[in-house]
């Protein structure tokens, strides 16, 4: 089980795909009791979310969810009915955070609302994950990851200059968006030590995106000009070029003169003097970038990164998730931890990627299975009879 720096502290996840079971994730990691609260019946749409372990399209396989949801309890819930409320206003009496991520006005209308929330526990921390924001003209649009990527400003500025901008994949804004959120439920927090109140925290998807444009907007404020993508490169250098083995992206950063650069790769021809500087390396880009491509083509990506490393040079090497999975680095930090799910077995996952001294994962528990744990929290914590919880579950109430 986690360490437990947030031991002691019980947050709901309300939320429902990445962002807000994302943030909650993260507080479970850090050892807060989460308690995930699910739909009956069909559950958090992220279990409908490929791939599927086994291709097989189970609402117990979805990768995504099980990632998302290690170290949770798993709860279902119907709060639109009478009993399902009363039973979430339990839950709310003893919670310190909630994790929602629902649009406002549809909060709003079912009372998954701060204020409804609040009413129940005064000293609640509501943690609100939306593409943007609570309040404004868009408080109440949906967004897939490309729109709030595109809204955010972001992905104007991916891409060569005479290309369309690209965006990121996997969902990376939603990712962003959790670990902001987890980040600030953790500030507000803090700020209840000393005002014994609540707070509501409000997290716009496409702001925190937008945060990252620390060069852009001065930029235009400053000069009245838009930035644009960065310019097309002859030479090659800060882009992935190919490798033996895959891709791995030469750098001239660094203070290592263009000679060391030049005899790691190993082609005499790149010791040509009209090489050795920035502008000349820029005249002669073209045939710079054939000799670049013809170089590398002799190496496999792992020697050449730690061959530069040697030499002090600032090389990369795109890793896929084999690499990753087999990173003597990742390894040697024990990165990953062991997960044994009761339906999909044994498999390692990313661990904590932010640490405090004594902070280790040494277990993690798997993602809960569809309301696995509501005998405990509504039968053996709130004092529910099996025979009550039957009839829950037949009405649909849990």
């Amino acid at each position: 089980m986690p360490a437990g720096l947030l031991s002691g502290l019980r947050v709901l996840d309300l939320g429902s795909g990445v962002s807000g079971p994302w943030c909650a994730k993260i507080l479970a990691d850090y050892g807060a009791e989460v308690i995930k609260v699910e739909p009956p019946g069909s559950g958090d749409a992220a279990r409908r979310m490929g791939p599927f372990a086994g291709d097989d399209p189970d609402p117990e396989k979805s990768l995504t969810f099980l990632y998302l949801n290690t170290n949770k309890k798993g709860v279902t819930l119907d709060p639109s009915t009478a009993t399902g409320r009363k039973l979430l206003d339990r839950l709310l009496e003893d919670a310190d955070v909630l994790v929602e991520n629902n649009p406002p006005a549809q909060a709003k209308e079912l009372g998954l609302d701060y204020q409804s929330f609040a009413a129940v526990n005064p000293r609640l921390v509501v943690t609100s994950i939306t593409p943007f924001g609570q309040t404004g003209p868009y408080r109440d649009f949906q967004a897939t990851d490309i729109v709030t990527y595109a809204l955010s400003g972001l992905m104007y500025h991916t891409g060569d200059s005479d290309r369309e901008p690209l965006r990121n994949v996997l969902d990376q804004s939603f990712y962003v968006a959790g670990a902001n959120a987890a980040a600030a439920t953790q500030v507000a927090l803090f700020a209840r030590l000393s005002s014994g109140e609540g707070q509501h925290v409000d997290v716009s998807t496409a702001e925190c995106l937008g945060a990252h444009l620390v060069q852009p907007l001065p930029y235009y404020n400053y000069m009245g000009a838009v930035k644009g993508r960065r310019p097309v490169r002859g030479a090659g250098f800060e882009e992935l070029m190919p490798a033996r083995d895959g891709y791995v992206s030469p750098s001239v950063q660094g203070s290592q003169p263009w000679s060391t650069i030049a005899s790691l790769i190993g082609l005499e021809e790149l010791q040509d003097e009209k090489f050795a500087t920035g502008a000349g390396r820029v005249a002669h880009g073209e045939e710079l970038k054939e000799l670049l491509i013809k170089g590398l083509a002799q190496w496999d990506r792992m020697p050449l990164f730690l061959a530069s490393g040697e030499r002090r040079l600032v090389f990369g090497m795109a890793q896929d998730a084999g690499d990753l999975a087999n990173c003597p680095h990742l390894q040697a930090r024990d990165f990953f931890v062991e997960v044994v799910h009761p339906v999909v077995g044994r498999a390692q996952y990313p661990g904590m990627a932010v640490r405090l001294p004594g902070e280790t994962i040494t277990g993690s528990q798997p993602a809960p299975l569809l309301g696995q744990h509501n005998l405990e929290i509504f039968g053996q914590e709130f004092g529910y009879p099996p025979e009550d919880l039957v009839s829950l579950r037949q009405h649909g109430v849990i």
